[in-house]
């Protein structure tokens, strides 16, 4: 399709954001290799946005990095470093979206936003609120996925290392009643490893 025949496809489906390429397939009905090479011309005009790997934006709307975040890998919420930031418990400014998603782990490196994506079992996929379409853990939990997935599960920082980024941190708005009681539906090294943190006493 031309230019204006593009223009004209993404108004008549204002109502959709954000398109991923198999979406694209099944709307017009070219197939994926032809709209590769068509999307990509139309980004490098600065006629469309790719939002990640395989999405591109409607020019005829706006989306915040968020709201693409919830998009890009369904399901998952804001979560971790990113969700103690928003929260202002961290007090230092994370740049990256740290998300929560029952699907691999992944990431998406964009102009616009870096979205990094932890698997977590079906179990522990809660204790988020919603804004809009916009998914965020509560303080609590978001403390509790960090402790999971970077020292608990995967082992990648050390006690220590989290210890450094815990200092850094306000609890004082935390409910600690509620900390204690998600943490028994974590492991029991995540457990372990919130008390060596004397985040929680024993």
């Amino acid at each position: 399709m031309k230019v204006d025949e593009w223009l004209g496809f993404f108004k008549r489906h204002k109502e959709k954001k954000l398109f991923s390429l198999s979406d694209l397939v099944q709307l017009t009905g070219e197939d994926s290799s032809s709209l590769s090479v068509q999307l990509t011309r139309l980004v490098k005009a600065d006629v469309i946005r790719r939002a990640a790997h395989m999405w591109y934006e409607n020019p005829f709307t706006s989306l915040s990095v968020e709201e693409i975040s919830m998009v890009i890998r369904y399901p998952s919420y804001l979560s971790m470093e990113y969700a103690l930031s928003k929260h202002g418990v961290l007090s230092q400014a994370t740049y990256t979206l740290t998300l929560i998603s029952t699907k691999l782990p992944y990431t998406y490196r964009t102009n616009q936003a870096v979205y990094e994506y932890h698997q977590i079992c079906k179990s522990l996929f809660w204790g988020y609120r919603g804004e809009g379409i916009v998914l965020t853990a509560e303080p609590e939990k978001a403390l509790l996925d960090f402790i999971y997935i970077r020292c608990a599960n995967a082992g990648k920082l050390p006690v220590g290392g989290a210890a450094s980024l815990v200092n850094d941190m306000d609890l004082s708005e935390f409910n600690f009643e509620k900390l204690y009681q998600y943490s028994k539906k974590f492991s029991p090294r995540t457990r372990r490893i919130i008390t060596e943190l004397n985040i929680l006493k024993t």
